[in-house]
């Protein structure tokens, strides 16, 4: 035991003597899900690049985010005022060393993390269509979460989040039994930030949600579970503008189902993923992408009547491109793409101990994505941009009815 705490008080010493210039802290204090999803990442993932929104993730990064006001307007809903996707946040430097922030997400919320009420909202759906519920619990809204990070030296930064959730149903007669429905979500994240040298950077996250949803009357009905989250990437400056950035994930779910006293587990869920990329900066010329593989699986248990039954994704190559042009002092152009090949394995029962086995190729083709970021001062708006904008050319000036251009292609030389 004393000689792994010198080990780990040896490397805090050195980290604090090296100077924290790793291409993992960002050049500039902007960002969000639309700069993520217009550069190359759809479902707000890039695992190539820094951004504000890795914040969601690691609060480690809050540190070179202080005193920054940031969220998402959302996207064009059926309502003009409710824009789909919808949260906000803030993160105020108390001292050079400690920042403190939050950030308020509704049930829409298009990132991962501890803000994202996705897992005990699906937990309220399984109960809501258990046939004993007597009243249905209602979805998680509006979550909460305080995140901070804290400098120990500038080449070490710790970060932390807890987010927190809950509604209420119930009933209660003035006679007879209360009908209640209730569904609780509690999460934490902590996150590291370590600079090696002035060219090597790690960054370290880890996560942790637990949910339930619980009617209580004559019976009890509860679904309840949990989500733990590890991801790593490394940040290797290259020379000449290219940084190789190497990156990992793990993530296990798991649940259970007890109706009147009787309990089932949920199907389990694991992945893993692995990928490696580069970031390139040349001018006004920024570029993150890189190609990942990833497997997830979900085993359901056996039973009295069907044996251990599994689902697998192997998904390779995933593709995650994208590109960030300064086109003038206040204005930049994003281009994305992502692409990813997905080998689908499914049993299903044959009998109570044999099983049958499909297995299917699938795609992702989310293909090009379009942005641009503007920044007045330190004001900064980040957004995708349809296509379409691009088919229409003049058609955007005029009432014509055919688009003005066709299919387009784009090149940069350098």
């Amino acid at each position: 035991m004393k000689q792994v705490f010198a080990f780990v008080l040896l490397v805090a010493m050195f980290a604090a003597s090296v100077n924290a210039q790793s291409g993992i802290v960002p050049k500039e204090r902007n960002g969000g899900y639309a700069r993520v999803q217009s550069m190359g990442g759809e479902g707000g993932t890039n695992p190539f690049l820094v951004d504000a929104f890795n914040m969601t993730t690691n609060p480690a990064f809050a540190k070179y985010y202080s005193n920054f006001l940031w969220g998402d307007i959302g996207a064009s809903t059926a309502a003009v005022n409710d824009g789909d996707g919808q949260f906000a946040g803030f993160n105020y430097s108390l001292t050079n060393k400690f920042t403190l922030g939050a950030i308020l997400a509704r049930n829409d919320y298009k990132g991962a993390g501890i803000s994202s009420v996705g897992l005990t909202n699906g937990f309220v759906g399984i109960l809501n269509g258990i046939g004993s519920t007597t009243r249905n619990a209602v979805n998680l809204d509006n979550n909460f979460q305080v995140i901070g990070a804290y400098a120990l030296s500038d080449a070490t930064v710790l970060g932390f989040g807890v987010a927190f959730a809950s509604t209420q149903n119930d009933r209660t007669p003035a006679s007879g039994t209360a009908d209640k429905s209730s569904a609780t979500q509690f999460g934490i994240n902590v996150g590291l930030i370590q600079h090696f040298s002035k060219d090597n950077a790690l960054d370290l996250a880890l996560s942790f949600i637990s949910g339930s949803a619980k009617n209580e009357a004559a019976t009890t009905n509860k679904v309840s579970g949990s989500v733990i989250d590890v991801s790593a990437r490394y940040f290797h400056f290259l020379g000449k503008g290219f940084s190789f950035v190497p990156t990992a994930n793990f993530q296990t779910i798991s649940g259970t189902v007890d109706v009147a006293g009787a309990s089932t587990d949920l199907d389990s869920y694991m992945s893993l993923g692995v990928g490696a990329g580069l970031n390139y900066t040349t001018g006004d010329l920024f570029l993150a992408g890189g190609v990942s593989f990833m497997t997830e699986s979900w085993t359901a248990k056996a039973t009295t009547t069907t044996p251990e039954l599994t689902r697998n994704h192997f998904w390779f190559p995933v593709w995650n491109l994208g590109a960030e042009f300064k086109l003038t002092d206040w204005m930049k152009a994003r281009l994305g793409y992502k692409v990813a090949t997905n080998k689908d394995k499914q049993e299903t029962a044959a009998t109570t101990t044999t099983k049958n086995e499909v297995v299917m190729t699938a795609f992702d083709r989310t293909g090009v994505t379009l942005g641009l970021g503007f920044n007045f001062g330190k004001f900064s708006l980040d957004a995708t941009v349809n296509d379409e904008v691009l088919r229409q050319g003049f058609k955007n000036l005029s009432t014509g009815g055919v688009n003005t251009f066709g299919h387009i292609s784009a090149s940069y030389a350098f």
